[in-house]
């Protein structure tokens, strides 16, 4: 258990925005925001400062139902105008906007005046191609500031973003690329990985091949590399500084799309998950202004990619709330900068900082005496999100990064919210690895498979019942999709797909995907409790529990694991690891089978990849592997059914 520290409490954004709201508590508040949504969400937009070029008529419509719900009915603004034009208003065009480190240990600095030209350029650039309001444009660039103002350059055009993975080979590309229609590319050249340059607009060049839509390309190039097609791939330098950087912002409907973010599934093309410009606002003011405590004076730091959904919502809190986004390329962790990600916090004072549960158990394989030179006195606040923890995992790094001060704030949430569901707050009691709270007015409940509500401690799915602002009202050009993947487990309700308990102190915990979940001889749990039962054993430092088909119980479960350092696999390590199951979760959930591999395959932001790990060891289709940031992890897994007898 962890009690922020009193002066934290007092001086957080929430604390005061209780006071301002009459709310005696937070769960007051919660249940006030769920009664009265558009009470709070008008709240929410007076307390973020959105800024409309017209009012609107109708905070809320939900007369044809929660599935196709409006938001700010009548209203026209633009996303550039309050994250840019109204914090120079405010003062801040001399302010640190984005403070960037690259692999090598270079600097750049933007102001937010510096910032706000840019996009004004990439906006003008792209309106003087032809590129309309509406249209889509994709993005597919490294982790430099030119990507912010490309975002945000897109957004001023009134244009629709399409944020790639920056590791997307071809293919991915092209995939994302044609759904969207997209017509035009911001790139660049290349990326430098461990010292040498990775070619992106190589990259881009061949997925275009297949994507004829697409007109215009503007390449960053940083290496010196030639364009593909000179009549359509153009130089950043030549097209983007020499266009207009007073370009001002075109004003659309307040629920116009602003972003296309695209997430996998376990079969099917990767889904277009839709989100408008005040959406994005309101829920990123909710969830970081408010529960995260975000402030004006943090230099906020979270290592991910513009291609998943926390590398916009990162940049948009921090305009937001007038801070500064401290912008790391390159990975986290390096074989020889392992604890990179806090070295960079300690160098560059970053207040506000945000880790992965792998990430930290990939730091507890290290030695830890380099921290004791690492100064992170300044942070206050460590966000944590991506999936579930493991108890050491939390406790360590409550010991070695938040050093018993800064406060562990976990929040879970998904790419279709543009933020939480269950959250921790500084004004809250934390457990480890579990959630203070349900977010601010979004209604999370527990329900059974008939649908009925669960009862404290019992698990089940996670469902939204009072939809937030944030919430993606649609799939890019596929409205049955949308109604299918999110509507249909429960009729008119949002099933998230997560499989959580809600305890009777109040505490949450989310037990993995529900689409992940081990039913063993009718009885079901979620993975992360078999992986973290071996993952305590201090033997293993990473772990995935699947199911697999058995003659005698239809399903068990099978484990793949990877060994800690100095830890010799052999029949004795077995047998102890599946006692261990046995013996902290359920004997029915013991191990049929334990594996072990050199490494699992995840995401770039450091989740367990499930149902590829299940698919590769049944040798069955994955589906989509373009998340996967290490696919030659996937053989060795298939290899182990073919030696199993």
């Amino acid at each position: 258990m962890f009690q922020p520290d009193s002066d934290i409490r007092r001086s957080s954004t929430l604390a005061a925005f209780l006071d301002d709201c009459g709310a005696d508590s937070y769960e007051d508040l919660a249940r006030r925001a769920n009664v009265e949504p558009e009470w709070f969400w008008g709240r929410i937009i007076d307390y973020a400062g959105i800024c409309f070029n017209r009012p609107y008529t109708q905070l809320r419509d939900i007369s044809q139902g929660p599935e196709s719900i409006h938001w700010a009915v009548g209203g026209d603004l633009n996303l550039t105008e309050t994250c840019l034009d109204a914090r120079i208003s405010e003062g801040l065009a001399d302010k640190t906007a984005i403070d960037w480190v690259g692999e090598d240990g270079s600097r750049r600095r933007w102001t937010y005046a510096e910032l706000a030209a840019e996009a004004a350029r990439i906006a003008s650039a792209l309106a003087t191609r032809g590129v309309k309001p509406g249209q889509a444009i994709g993005i597919y660039m490294p982790m430099i500031p030119e990507i912010a103002a490309a975002l945000l350059g897109i957004a001023r055009l009134g244009a629709v973003a399409v944020p790639l993975f920056s590791g997307f080979a071809p293919t991915a590309i092209v995939s994302r690329l044609k759904d969207a229609g997209a017509v035009a590319v911001l790139t660049a050249d290349a990326t430098p990985r461990r010292g040498k340059p990775v070619w992106m607009e190589a990259a881009m060049a061949e997925a275009l091949k297949d994507v004829p839509s697409i007109h215009t390309v503007f390449s960053l190039r940083r290496f010196g590399g030639a364009a593909a097609d000179p009549a359509r791939d153009l130089d950043w330098e030549e097209s983007v500084d020499n266009a207009d950087p007073t370009q001002p912002a075109h004003p659309v409907k307040a629920d116009a799309p602003l972003l296309i973010a695209y997430t996998s599934g376990t079969t099917g093309r990767p889904k277009g998950v839709v989100h408008t410009h005040i959406g994005v606002q309101a829920k990123a003011a909710a969830d970081f202004l408010l529960c995260l405590d975000m402030k004006r004076d943090d230099r906020h730091m979270w290592m991910t990619d513009m291609g998943w959904v926390m590398g916009p919502l990162t940049l948009l809190s921090v305009l937001l709330s007038g801070a500064t986004l401290v912008l790391a390329e390159g990975a986290p962790s390096m074989p020889d900068d392992p604890f990179r990600l806090l070295r960079l916090a300690s160098e560059m004072g970053v207040t506000h900082l945000g880790v992965a549960p792998t990430l930290v158990r990939q730091f507890m394989t290290q030695d830890p005496a380099p921290l004791s030179g690492y100064d992170l006195s300044p942070l206050r606040i460590v966000a944590s999100t991506g999936e579930p923890w493991t108890n050491d995992a939390w406790l360590w790094q409550l010991d070695h990064i938040c050093r018993r001060r800064a406060v562990p704030l976990n929040i879970s949430g998904g790419t279709e919210l543009f933020g939480a569901i269950l959250t921790s707050t500084v004004l809250h009691e934390i457990k480890p690895g579990g959630f203070s709270a349900q977010a601010l007015g979004v209604g999370a409940k527990v329900l059974r498979e008939d649908g009925s509500e669960a009862a404290p401690g019992e698990v089940g799915e996670l469902i939204v019942s009072q939809l937030p602002m944030g919430l993606t009202p649609a799939i890019w050009g596929d409205r049955q999709r949308y109604l299918e993947t999110y509507w249909s487990t429960f009729p008119g309700v949002w099933r998230h797909g997560d499989w959580v308990r809600r305890d009777p102190d109040g505490t949450w915990y989310i037990l993995g995907r529900s689409d992940d979940t081990l039913n063993i001889a009718g009885k079901r749990i979620g993975p992360p409790e078999i992986e973290a039962a071996l993952t305590g054993t201090g033997e293993v430092v990473d772990a995935a529990a699947i199911a697999a088909p058995d003659d005698i119980k239809g399903v068990a479960v099978v484990c793949i694991c990877v060994a800690a350092p100095g830890v010799t696999p052999d029949a004795g390590l077995v047998e102890r690891l599946k006692d261990q199951v046995g013996k902290v979760v359920s004997k029915p959930f013991r191990p049929r089978e334990i594996h072990f591999v050199e490494a699992l395959p995840k995401t770039r932001s450091m989740k367990t990849m499930r149902r590829i790990i299940r698919a590769a060891y049944l040798c069955e289709d994955p589906g989509d592997l373009s998340s996967i940031s290490n696919p030659e992890t996937m053989k060795p897994i298939a290899d182990l059914r073919k030696e199993t007898p």
